[in-house]
């Protein structure tokens, strides 16, 4: 709905004169996602319908080997379609455990390392966005790939070798910003009191 910014949406039905055409074009999607699973292709040629979450356990394996990639409609103006995209996101694309482990070199620049996407792993993170707020300064976004990361502490700019004091940690939603104390791997979060870190550096634990 105009109005609502995206926020309020109406799902209706497909025009009468649409209906074959889309029938026709979801039953290639449909046969494109479950030769991702040689059981349910065998089941689906016998004339069994998949369910949804077969349908979506597909989509999700044919995306993450790269047979395929889905697309959406929509636009950001208005948020129009944002939610079926951001189900999307949710539903099809890879999570921080379906990745390999990241491989880096020690601060030393000789040791191969690798950082696990765990809780338990040393803290790394990628700083991937910095921006100026009127009213807390510099944020700098960053991507925590392992370990946690408590408001206050002192991590290290592995690019500069110089460390920064995260004095805040902030979650974002839009326009929205809720103050956190702890971050943990797979987050996405705004750091304040960053004064060195800058776009693609890499933070970590001082010690490891």
């Amino acid at each position: 709905k105009e109005e609502s910014l995206g926020a309020q949406f109406d799902v209706t039905d497909i025009p009468e004169d649409m209906k074959e055409k889309a029938a026709e074009y979801r039953e290639q999607l449909v046969e494109l996602a479950v030769e991702q699973d040689e059981e349910l292709l065998m089941m689906y040629l016998e004339g069994e319908e998949p369910s949804v979450e077969d349908l979506k356990r597909c989509i999700r394996t044919g995306t993450l080997n790269g047979a395929f990639t889905p697309v959406l409609t929509g636009t950001a103006f208005k948020n129009k379609g944002v939610q079926p995209l951001l189900d999307a996101v949710v539903d099809y694309m890879p999570s921080p455990l379906d990745v390999e482990a990241i491989k880096g070199t020690s601060v030393d620049g000789e040791t191969q390392m690798t950082r696990e996407s765990s809780d338990e792993a040393p803290f790394s993170a990628l700083a991937f966005k910095i921006m100026t707020d009127p009213f807390v300064g510099t944020l700098t976004f960053a991507r925590i790939y392992s370990g946690i990361l408590e408001k206050g502490t002192s991590v290290l700019n592995s690019v500069k070798g110089k460390r920064e004091r995260i004095g805040r940690m902030l979650e974002m939603n839009a326009n929205d910003r809720t103050d956190i104390e702890v971050a943990v791997a797979g987050d996405i979060i705004a750091l304040v009191g960053c004064k060195d870190t800058t776009t693609g550096e890499t933070l970590c634990d001082p010690d490891s």
